[in-house]
C-alpha cells in the first residue's frame, strides 16, 4: 500500500504534456518553419559572435516546443487553466525553465516552453556557445521574436484561458520579458515576471502596458567584473545595446551602438525607480540567499569566460539559491496569478 501511495503521489506531480509537432497541427496548417536563410553566426573576435540575418518566428510544430497542461491532481484555477509563457535564458531552454514549467503545472498553470536558438536552426546542445560566445543583443533578438510570436499564437488557443496569460523570463529571457511588458495586449496578458534581467541588449522600455515584477536574487552578480557587481545596479556601455525594430520605444533609442555609444546604460534599479515615479506598474522583488536563477539548484559561486585568447573576459556568475527560496518564489508567483481571479 505504501508503494502504491508513493506511485500515486509521483503521478500527481506529472504535467500533461502535448508535443506540438503533430500531424493534426500540420493538417491544420499551423506550422511556421524558419526560412532557409535564417540567422547566421558571425565571429567578431576569437570565439565570440553576433547573429545576422532574418530571425525565426514561433513554430508550433517545432520539436523544441512543449505546451504542458496542469497535472491531473493540481488545483483547478478556472474552467480553463491560465498559462505561463516561458522565455528562456542565454543558455537556451534548460534546467531552470523546465523546473519552472514543472512547478507551474503542479499548481494548476499551463506552460508554453520553446527554444529560440533551435527555432533559428542552431544545433548547440552540449556546447557553451550561447552561454559565453554570443552577444546579449543577439540572444535577446532571437528570444524576443520567438516569444512575441509565441504570445500571439497562444492568445488564440482554445485549451487555455486566453485572458490570463503570464510571461516569465530568466536572464536574457528576463530582459526579453521586460520588453514584452511594453508590447503585449493587456486583454490577454495579466502580468510579467522578469528574473535577473540585464539592462543591456535590447535596452529597457519607457512605458509598460502590463504590471511587471523585476526579480533579483541579492547575490546576483552574473556577468559582473567583481563579486559585488550586482545585476540590479549593473551598468554597461551604450554600445552593448541595439535598437530592435520589434520592441517599444525605450533606452535603446537613445543609448546603443548607434546612439551615444560612449555613454553608459541606466541601471535596472534607477530605471525601475524612474518608471515608478511616473506611476508605471512596476515592482522590484528581492530574494535573500539567492543568486542568478532561483530554480538553478544550490548556490554555485562560479566564474565564466567569454571568448578566448588574449581578448577573453572572465566574469563572476553566481547561480542558484538557498534552501526554501524556490518554494517562496513559486508561492509569490502563484499569489499574483491567483489575484487575477
Amino acid at each position: 500500500m505504501k508503494n502504491l501511495l508513493q506511485i500515486l503521489c509521483w503521478l500527481a506531480c506529472l504535467p500533461i504534456s502535448f508535443p506540438l509537432a503533430s500531424s493534426a497541427l500540420a493538417q491544420n496548417k499551423a506550422c511556421n518553419p524558419a526560412p532557409p536563410e535564417v540567422a547566421k553566426l558571425i565571429e567578431i573576435r576569437p570565439s565570440y559572435h553576433i547573429v545576422q540575418g532574418p530571425l525565426a518566428e514561433f513554430d508550433p510544430c517545432h520539436s523544441s516546443v512543449d505546451l504542458s497542461m496542469p497535472s491531473f491532481f493540481a488545483d483547478k484555477l478556472g474552467t480553463k487553466p491560465p498559462l505561463m509563457l516561458i522565455a528562456h535564458g542565454g543558455g537556451g531552454a534548460g534546467m531552470a525553465e523546465k523546473e519552472m514549467a514543472r512547478r507551474m503545472n503542479a499548481q494548476g498553470v499551463a506552460t508554453l516552453l520553446f527554444d529560440a536558438y533551435e527555432l533559428n536552426g542552431f544545433k548547440y546542445r552540449g556546447s557553451m556557445l550561447f552561454v559565453n560566445g554570443v552577444t546579449n543583443e543577439s540572444r535577446q533578438r532571437m528570444i524576443y521574436k520567438a516569444a512575441f510570436t509565441a504570445y500571439q499564437w497562444v492568445a488564440k488557443q482554445n485549451s487555455i484561458d486566453t485572458t490570463r496569460i503570464f510571461i516569465n523570463g530568466l536572464s536574457n529571457g528576463g530582459s526579453v520579458a521586460v520588453n514584452l511588458a511594453a508590447t503585449v495586449d493587456p486583454t490577454h496578458v495579466r502580468m510579467v515576471f522578469a528574473e535577473g534581467a540585464s539592462p543591456s541588449g535590447l535596452g529597457l522600455p519607457d512605458q509598460l502596458k502590463v504590471p511587471l515584477w523585476l526579480i533579483y536574487g541579492k547575490l546576483d552578480n552574473y556577468g559582473g567584473k567583481t563579486a559585488d557587481d550586482w545585476m540590479l545596479s549593473r551598468t554597461d556601455p551604450c554600445s552593448f545595446n541595439v535598437d530592435f525594430f520589434m520592441t517599444a520605444a525605450g533606452t535603446s533609442k537613445r543609448c546603443s551602438s548607434l546612439f551615444n555609444p560612449q555613454d553608459m546604460v541606466i541601471t535596472p534599479q534607477a530605471w525601475a525607480d524612474e518608471l515608478k515615479s511616473r506611476g508605471q506598474p512596476i515592482e522590484i522583488r528581492h530574494y535573500e540567499e539567492a543568486a542568478h536563477g532561483i530554480l538553478l539548484g544550490p548556490i554555485n559561486r562560479k566564474q565564466v569566460t567569454y571568448g578566448s585568447g588574449p581578448m577573453a573576459k572572465v566574469r563572476y556568475a553566481w547561480t542558484g539559491s538557498g534552501s526554501g527560496v524556490p518554494e517562496r518564489f513559486i508561492q509569490d508567483l502563484m499569489t499574483a496569478i491567483k489575484a487575477s481571479y
